[in-house]
């Protein structure tokens, strides 16, 4: 993982993205607190979903100023399941053995996604995960930000744009199971 290079500002009833990796189009960086629908325990970076379905992300470093700002104006904690870790298990640099592969695949379509699904995006992103794998020998976690950040600076070739890719990617993300946590679960 390289350090963040955005900043998230909590302003009274506000969050203000600076700088964020990953483009939001005409949408403003700055998201009224009555936007933001959770914050999401368990990912890293720490993540908000939106009342829309867009999850954002704000760096690691700040995740007691984002559980100050969400404590503040009552956005729940909870724990989502990041779908995208298990789509992208088989890029880590770790041996995964088929049991584990099909225990994997069985989670995801508990979650609403398909093995067809599983496949088409691991072939769309598979190229682009394995060269990050290269480049950080990372061997313990992929998730949401880790294939917005692998896809992001690459013009596809498939007929995908990035802005599609992020919209869908969304959409996947949108399926994980969902369970009340609480604010010092997001900590750990």
């Amino acid at each position: 993982m390289v350090a963040t290079r955005w900043r998230a500002r909590f302003e009274p009833g506000a969050l203000v993205l600076e700088g964020y990796p990953f483009p939001r189009g005409a949408r403003s960086s700055h998201i009224p607190a009555e936007a933001l629908g959770e914050v999401c325990v368990g990912w890293f970076p720490p993540a908000v979903r939106t009342r829309e379905g867009e999850y954002l992300f704000v760096p690691a470093e700040q995740a007691g100023e984002l559980a100050d700002f969400a404590s503040q104006h009552g956005i729940p904690f909870v724990r989502r399941n990041d779908v995208w870790s298990f789509i992208l298990e088989e890029f880590l640099d770790t041996e995964v053995s088929p049991e584990l592969q099909e225990g994997a695949l069985r989670f995801l379509e508990s979650n609403g996604v398909s093995r067809a699904e599983t496949q088409a995006m691991r072939e769309l992103v598979g190229r682009r995960m394995l060269a990050l794998t290269v480049a950080t020998w990372e061997w313990q976690h992929y998730g949401l930000y880790d294939v917005l950040s692998a896809m992001r600076p690459f013009t596809f070739t498939t007929g995908w744009s990035f802005s599609r890719f992020y919209e869908e990617s969304m959409r996947l993300a949108d399926r994980g199971g969902v369970q009340p946590a609480s604010r010092e679960e997001l900590s750990r």
